[in-house]
């Protein structure tokens, strides 16, 4: 919540949905349908859950992206902020 709101400060919107249970719900294959990127910030080196969201959403890779923290430590909110701002300052560029 700490990083959405540090988000909003600096001008960029963005909802928030916790992933509780596989497999999915209704729920989230709509969250994933209505919103045009997907960040997916996970604990895990190799995105396990980015993978099951683009095996059971059919959903473009390129839409789901990684924000990806996992030195064993509980993840900082700068760590997400900086992994959306990153992504962000790439997509402006392009």
């Amino acid at each position: 919540m700490e990083a959405l709101d540090n988000l909003a400060d600096k001008g960029v919107h963005a909802d928030y949905m916790r992933v509780r249970a596989f497999p999915f719900n209704g729920e989230v294959t709509e969250f994933v349908d209505n919103h045009e990127t997907i960040f997916v910030v996970e604990q895990n080196r190799d995105a396990q859950l980015r993978s099951l969201l683009l095996l059971e959403t059919n959903t473009d890779a390129r839409k789901l992206v990684p924000v990806l923290h996992y030195n064993g430590m509980p993840i900082p909110s700068q760590c997400v902020f900086e992994g959306i701002c990153e992504h962000l300052q790439v997509e402006a560029v392009a």
